[in-house]
């Protein structure tokens, strides 16, 4: 077959191209410069971060887990967080799986190797890897988890210079995986975090009432993500009208950063992305449980859901594993307003 010629992305030398493979490197010299420089560029971000000072302390204090995972529902701050933990670390390289079906290729991708050899992918990042200090940064697992734990664990245990930092909303259930819960901001730091944002979106605005402020933000869940796309409606609603509006926050908290992720530019499309992964029956139990107005226990869920005990109890705990649930204490369980809401929407469409 005809060669083309190419550019190596390193040094702009030519490479040999040809329908079937694309040699993005001269050489392997110039592919281990470009996984180097790749590894060790900074993690940054062009707005402030706020709050989560003790979640960093206790994160940087789970430094000897070899696989951490950030596990904690839609929107709140998952990303952001390891974002933070990471930043100025040497040899991080950060893997973005929401849109990715290989993960093995993925991290190939990532850390700059494995690009022309034949081996099985998994065999080229551990003899890659092997020898060197390394932290792969995992975002998004959530709906690729079997993946995620099937390379995880022979790459581990192959590459003891090797951790891995990863986010979902539900845990990749590896020998060794330490979790970390991510909750919602306390209310001063929510509270805070609204107040910097509106006052990004307009200049000058004054945010003058507290208890009003204090009261959005606990009806947003105290959700960085929500609490961000109400920021931007201060320059068509006084915060005093978006309180009072936020029975339909679905439909307001829909304008989202332009060059954020598709599941990430509305509050409906962040828990969307979490229900379109459930089975059909944890769907039914989740839409059935979004018609209690607060916590409830499982005599309650097995009435609504018209299921066994033992079932209902099989899929409340699915749904506290994938972050849609939370278990309280005493045998109760509750869901996030915003959640609750959505489960209202998809509970209507079932009855018309």
């Amino acid at each position: 077959m005809a060669e083309q010629v190419g550019t190596c992305a390193t040094c702009g030398a030519a490479t040999a191209t040809s329908r079937r493979r694309h040699a993005r490197y001269c050489s392997n010299a110039c592919r281990q410069r470009a996984y180097r420089q790749r590894v060790s560029e900074p993690v940054t971000a062009l707005d402030s971060f706020i709050g989560r000072d003790d979640e960093l302390s206790r994160l940087k204090g789970l430094s000897d887990a070899r696989l951490l995972t950030l596990v904690g529902p839609a929107g709140v701050g998952k990303t952001r967080l390891a974002k933070e933990l990471t930043s100025g670390q040497a040899g991080v390289a950060r893997v973005e799986l929401a849109s990715v079906s290989n993960v093995a290729r993925a991290c190939a991708t990532a850390l700059g190797i494995g690009e022309v050899t034949r081996e099985p992918v998994l065999s080229t990042l551990v003899r890659a890897l092997t020898g060197r200090t390394t932290v792969l940064v995992m975002d998004n697992c959530e709906h690729v988890v079997g993946e995620c734990a099937a390379l995880l664990e022979p790459l581990l245990l192959g590459c003891p210079g090797v951790r891995v930092i990863a986010t979902s909303r539900e845990p990749l259930r590896v020998p060794g995986e330490a979790l970390f819960a991510v909750q919602p901001l306390p209310i001063t730091c929510a509270v805070e975090l609204f107040a910097d944002r509106a006052r990004a979106n307009q200049l000058g605005l004054r945010l003058d009432d507290p208890e009003v402020l204090a009261a959005l933000c606990m009806r947003l869940d105290r959700l960085p993500l929500a609490i961000e796309l109400a920021a931007r409606l201060v320059t068509v609603l006084p915060v005093r009208e978006l309180l009072a509006r936020l029975d339909d926050r679905l439909e307001l908290l829909n304008r989202g950063n332009r060059t954020a992720a598709e599941r990430h530019q509305s509050l409906r499309a962040a828990i969307a992305w979490s229900y379109g992964r459930l089975s059909a029956d944890e769907q039914h139990v989740f839409r059935c449980l979004s018609s209690f107005p607060g916590d409830f226990g499982l005599d309650l869920a097995v009435a609504a859901c018209d299921l066994p005990s033992d079932r209902v109890l099989a899929l409340l705990s699915a749904l506290v594993a994938k972050s849609l649930l939370t278990f309280s204490g005493a045998g109760r369980f509750e869901q996030l307003e915003s959640v609750r809401l959505y489960g209202r929407e998809r509970l209507a469409e079932q009855v018309n």
